[in-house]
């Protein structure tokens, strides 16, 4: 298991963005590390990212010590021993709940998000700021009404043995979710005693009904996308995430907001 070193009582994060990404993604990481989820003060407030990762299927020799050297040079790579799959992350983003309960509870929010994602933190920083609530809060796109996909061939499929009811309780899409510290510690006892779901997002949400914290919006508008809206500076300066982004257009989409003069 790989777990940064950090010392949060020294200087606490106000936000730590917790990436899901597999070891053959280190140019998504690398697009990340160098725009959204660099380390940063944003309105005197301080921002950090790590990676949580699972352990790859016949990892060659020189892909084990590629990811060792990264993980050294970063310092930023929360791994732990079990099989990255997609019906992992339940257990990925559990893992990241512990470590931040754990080894860094000095943090006020956390945000749970993918490695195809861009995320303008400082529209997300500020929106936190003007929300000013630290305790049993969680937001991002809310999913009130969803039910399970009985379609045998869906990525999402969920046959009636694992999940009887019609809907799911409430949840927030698993592309972007923010949340306090004390959520975090809530979530990561009650799941000692919650059966595993597959469906990360989903299971989270089931953890929530049990725990009795209702999701809350941001923002009286939209700002959480679970699809890629059409790039323009004016739109991605009031959104705070966006899906099915590329490396290439991380950066792109990054320069494009540092540098433009215009304030919509």
């Amino acid at each position: 298991m790989k777990l940064p070193e950090v010392d949060c009582k020294e200087t606490p994060p106000f936000l730590v963005l917790l990436v899901t990404t597999t070891q053959d993604q280190k140019e998504a990481r690398d697009a990340i590390r160098k725009t959204w989820g660099k380390e940063r003060l944003i309105h005197g407030k301080r921002v950090v990212t790590y990676f949580l990762l699972g352990s790859k299927e016949n990892e060659s020799a020189k892909e084990k010590v590629n990811l060792a050297q990264e993980s050294v040079l970063y310092n930023d790579i929360i791994q732990r021993n079990f099989v990255d799959t997609y019906y992992n992350l339940t257990i990925k983003t559990l893992t990241g709940i512990d470590w931040i309960s754990n080894h860094c509870p000095q943090a006020a929010y956390i945000m749970k998000t993918d490695s195809d994602m861009f995320v303008n933190i400082f529209y997300l920083v500020e929106l936190l700021l003007r929300k000013n609530q630290t305790s049993n809060f969680f937001t991002g796109m809310l999913k009130p009404d969803d039910g399970p996909i009985r379609m045998i061939f869906s990525k999402w499929y969920i046959s009636k043995r694992e999940y009887a009811k019609k809907k799911y309780p409430p949840f927030c899409s698993g592309t972007g979710y923010v949340f306090s510290i004390d959520v975090a510690q809530k979530i990561y006892i009650i799941s000692t005693t919650m059966p595993f779901f597959k469906l990360e997002d989903v299971y989270v949400g089931m953890c929530l009904e049990q725990l009795k914290i209702r999701l809350q919006e941001l923002h009286s508008e939209p700002t959480f996308f679970a699809t890629k809206p059409t790039f323009s500076v004016c739109t991605y300066q009031k959104l705070v995430t966006a899906h099915e982004v590329t490396p290439e257009e991380i950066l792109m989409y990054w320069e494009a907001l540092q540098s433009s003069e215009v304030l919509c």
